[in-house]
């Protein structure tokens, strides 16, 4: 009887490449960091020659103190803060050994809790997030366990928590093993900057009375823990060859970045409004666009990172080189909103997944998918991935916006709205990180 086609055996199996791993701790410059004077947390990678860096189980962790208080009160339980790891993080950039940036990621923390809203589910919540990052296990930062504040009327140490994530950036990515330990001169490095305390901390609230209370906070003892694998002598020699061979380009691996631009919806708008942006990257996968009231970003009672605001729109599009996309467009309202849902799906690429159990609901408040005036998870999405992609040799997958100038983004408000809205725009993008024989390490995007 002939063997199966699926079972297959081999008398000269392919040995493996020999290697040796090493859990490394990077850590930061400074002990302390907070946002009102030393805001930058630096984090230097220096890896052993020839070493690659394997970011796949890659986790960083910071020690938070609320430091929040109540000016014409000792009760600490009144400023008691609300917040998870990433809401803390106001951008991340990638810097190389020559102290070039090849990474930005800007309102990473609005990003990143979009990824977690249409990412996770309670369960993952629960057994990990919530033990390890301080936020909610619903999806409703309102339902996360408040750090207590200092018990005194000026800003000093009060509750403590340790907390832990993954850092979402395509240079982090684990997709591949990073040789850094072949790039010359400093240390890459990690450069986290810290969010203002009242965009990032939600306070309990001095009997619903914050006229009284201060927002603050510090961080320390920063670390970033990866594995730094090395190989056999023949290995690096073949890989410095395949270096060599690539000449001034040389190698290079495909990962996700993001770009920002932010922009306003005046206060009494109303119909279609046109919101100019401006993202002009080779390959561009999606775009998804926030709505948030201006006040609420500053205010320390709003979640304005883990909850938005739909601007009470009825439709949107985006307007890309005077064409319109969709060729129709995306109709929204309490009762029809599968269509904007699937944009979403789609342009995150889990249509067809095994997962769909997110932290959206239908109408739950604070956690539903979309509400014309309350706080929502809302977000409206244009996938980009089939627009030019198979005709263009120059970009990746996406669509190449290098040469489209001003885009709009165009949501028709059903209404008038009373307060002035902040629009932030991401252009998720695929960005190439390369590695050359004489130790450049940069990106194109």
């Amino acid at each position: 009887m002939a063997t199966p086609d699926t079972v297959r055996y081999s008398t000269n199996p392919t040995e493996a490449v020999s290697a040796e791993s090493e859990l490394v701790i990077f850590r930061s410059e400074l002990a302390d960091y907070n946002p009102s004077s030393n805001k930058f947390i630096r984090i230097n990678l220096p890896v052993a020659d020839k070493g690659f860096v394997d970011w796949s189980d890659s986790v960083i962790s910071m020690d938070f103190t609320n430091r929040s208080h109540n000016s014409s009160s000792g009760n600490a339980t009144h400023s008691g803060a609300k917040t998870q790891m990433n809401n803390l993080i106001k951008s991340v950039t990638i810097l190389n050994s020559q102290n070039e940036q090849v990474e930005y990621i800007n309102n990473y923390n609005l990003i990143s809790n979009l990824m977690d809203d249409y990412s996770y589910g309670p369960e993952h919540k629960k057994s990990v997030e919530q033990i390890l990052n301080g936020g909610s296990t619903d999806g409703n930062p309102a339902n996360a366990t408040a750090i207590a504040g200092t018990a005194g009327t000026s800003e000093a140490d009060g509750g403590s928590l340790t907390m832990v994530d993954r850092l979402m950036t395509g240079f982090t990515s684990g997709s591949f093993l990073v040789p850094l330990g072949f790039s010359i001169g400093q240390a890459p490095s990690i450069l986290i900057e810290l969010e203002t305390p009242a965009t990032a901390l939600a306070l309990t609230g001095n009997g619903g009375n914050f006229a009284n209370l201060v927002a603050a906070y510090k961080v320390s003892n920063v670390q970033l823990r990866a594995k730094v694998v090395k190989f056999s002598d023949g290995f690096n020699q073949s890989f410095e060859q395949t270096l060599a061979e690539a000449g001034s380009v040389g190698i290079n691996y495909i990962s996700e970045s993001f770009l920002h631009n932010q922009n306003t919806i005046n206060a009494n708008a109303v119909g279609s409004v046109n919101v100019p942006f401006s993202s002009n990257p080779r390959s561009a996968k999606y775009i998804m666009a926030t709505h948030r009231i201006e006040g609420d970003v500053q205010s320390l009672e709003k979640f304005s990172l883990g909850l938005r605001k739909s601007a009470n729109l009825d439709e949107y599009s985006f307007e890309i080189g005077g064409r319109l996309y969709p060729t129709q467009p995306i109709p929204l309202s309490a009762t029809n909103y599968s269509q904007a849902y699937a944009n979403v799906l789609d342009s995150l690429g889990v249509i067809g997944a095994i997962n769909h159990n997110t932290m959206i609901t239908k109408d739950t408040t604070n956690t539903e998918f979309y509400h014309a005036t309350d706080d929502c998870k809302y977000v409206s999405a244009l996938t980009l991935e089939d627009f030019n992609s198979a005709t263009n040799p120059s970009i990746y997958s996406g669509a190449n916006l290098s040469t489209m100038g001003v885009m709009n983004y165009r949501p028709k408000i059903a209404s008038a709205i009373n307060s002035t809205y902040r629009v932030d725009i991401f252009t998720s993008i695929d960005v190439s990180y390369h590695f050359t024989i004489d130790g450049r390490f940069y990106s194109v995007r």
